[in-house]
């Protein structure tokens, strides 16, 4: 199927080429997600919105630091409305790098560099102090007078754990601002002997028939990446990974339906193909009684995590569970190509109580073009459909009568054609149940927080019917 959609393409950063710095523009989004949540003032966010305009453009033009530093001066705006001063922006703008994110269990220390994610002009602040630690009994505390500083910190016992994942503490203190930082990594007793049995393991199946086979074989190569110093784009606990899926190597099902909470897992696809997902569980399921389920597709450039970290600080899980549905973000790559949500659905079926006939759909930027593309199937309930679109490539019966949300932010200037040409597109074809809205202020990236009460108010009445 020929498409024709508005998409913005760009090369993107990848593992080997900037991941310390793309988890370091995605912990200041969840910074900023964070403080939105706290900020409902409309002038504040209004503030901070004017500072978000470049972001999309410095993102995908890989200007990370640039982009960096639009997410802090936002953040600041939704408390202030004037500038921080050089000296306070000074502070805002140092990250702390450990030389790795996944240690040996017999190591005493952990080297972190710390250094501007983005140029500040003037001096360093007199009275900055850097502080680093990972319990209180072990604070190292420096005052550096030139960056980028290594700071070695003391690593404490594991005692009779086996791994551990930790948090390691940075904060900057200088120009009456303090500026704290938790980044995470694990620890883990005789790391390469476990790795290496993992490996052999995974790859000893000649099919990857059960959930349990293809996430033992999904963890293998992030976790080696780990233990090679480089960098995910997110907190991944490497030990929880590592140890469960040894676990899961006893051949007993580890996913099942009474296990409340968010997991990564992978679905098997036949042979040794699989597709990775991010989920969540509610509590209290009834075997005997089917939920309904949320599909939720990431942009370009992001994956599943952004769904559940940044976005309003994980607002669609909390809708998700304040409803008791499950929800699932599976990795979509970088194409057109949409996951293969129809197998995804019975093979998680196959564990959890979900409802085949009450199945939804939600998508951000590029995301939102697969969920149009799946709702010309006619295969799911109601979809949305959020700062993305196209003109629709044919008529489809199925999506003229599909109940569909697009929301679209006013100031976006990467997905508002697209949105306006899908809805025109919809429109000419007669679609019944197309809602459209431009959110006043809004650009490509809060536009997915502020929408999700209404695409929930629209799933809330399709599930009824």
């Amino acid at each position: 199927m020929r498409l024709f959609a508005v998409v913005l393409f760009v090369t993107i950063p990848t593992a080997a080429q900037a991941q310390p710095e793309r988890y370091e523009v995605g912990r200041r989004l969840k910074s900023f997600e964070a403080a939105w949540e706290k900020f409902d003032d409309p002038t504040a966010r209004e503030r901070a919105l004017t500072g978000l305009q470049t972001l999309t453009k410095q993102f995908f033009s890989l200007k990370l630091g640039e982009a960096g530093r639009s997410l802090d001066l936002a953040t600041f705006a939704l408390s202030a409305d004037i500038g921080p001063s050089a000296a306070r922006q000074f502070v805002w703008s140092l990250s702390a790098f450990p030389e790795t994110r996944l240690v040996d269990g017999n190591a005493k220390e952990l080297s972190v560099t710390i250094q501007p994610f983005y140029p500040v002009k003037g001096d360093i602040p007199k009275s900055l102090e850097l502080q680093l630690w990972f319990t209180n009994k072990d604070v190292v505390t420096v005052k550096p007078e030139k960056f980028p500083i290594t700071v070695k910190v003391p690593l404490p016992p594991m005692g009779e754990a086996k791994e551990l994942d930790r948090k390691l503490y940075f904060l900057a203190d200088g120009a009456k601002e303090l500026r704290p930082v938790a980044i995470g990594l694990s620890q883990i007793a005789d790391l390469k002997p476990r790795l290496a049995a993992l490996k052999k393991a995974a790859d000893g199946w000649e099919q990857i028939e059960t959930l349990e086979q293809a996430t033992v074989r999904d963890r293998v190569k992030p976790l080696l990446d780990l233990a090679a110093g480089e960098v995910s784009d997110t907190d991944i606990p490497a030990a929880a990974w590592l140890a469960n899926a040894e676990s899961m190597l006893d051949g007993k099902p580890f996913f099942t339906w009474r296990k409340r909470g968010q997991y990564w897992l992978s679905v098997p696809l036949g042979g040794k193909k699989t597709v990775a997902c991010r989920v969540f569980i509610p509590a209290n399921l009834d075997k005997d009684k089917p939920v309904p389920v949320v599909f939720a597709f990431h942009g370009f450039g992001v994956g599943a995590n952004t769904f559940f970290e940044a976005y309003g600080a994980g607002q669609i899980v909390k809708e998700c569970d304040k409803r008791g549905w499950v929800l699932i973000a599976p990795e979509s790559g970088l194409g057109y190509e949409s996951p293969p949500v129809e197998v995804i659905l019975e093979k998680l079926a196959e564990r959890y109580p979900l409802d085949p006939k009450r199945v939804f759909l939600v998508g951000h930027s590029l995301g939102g073009v697969r969920t149009f593309i799946l709702g010309m199937t006619g295969k799911f309930t109601a979809v949305a459909v959020l700062a993305g679109g196209g003109k629709l490539p044919m008529k489809s019966e199925a999506i003229a009568m599909l109940p569909v949300f697009i929301g679209v932010g006013d100031k976006d200037t990467l997905g508002l054609t697209g949105a306006k040409s899908l809805h025109k597109s919809l429109v000419d074809m007669g679609a019944k149940g197309v809602t459209y809205k431009e959110y006043v202020g809004l650009e490509h990236l809060t536009i997915v927080r502020e929408a999700l009460p209404d695409v929930f108010a629209m799933f809330d009445k399709a599930a009824k019917k």
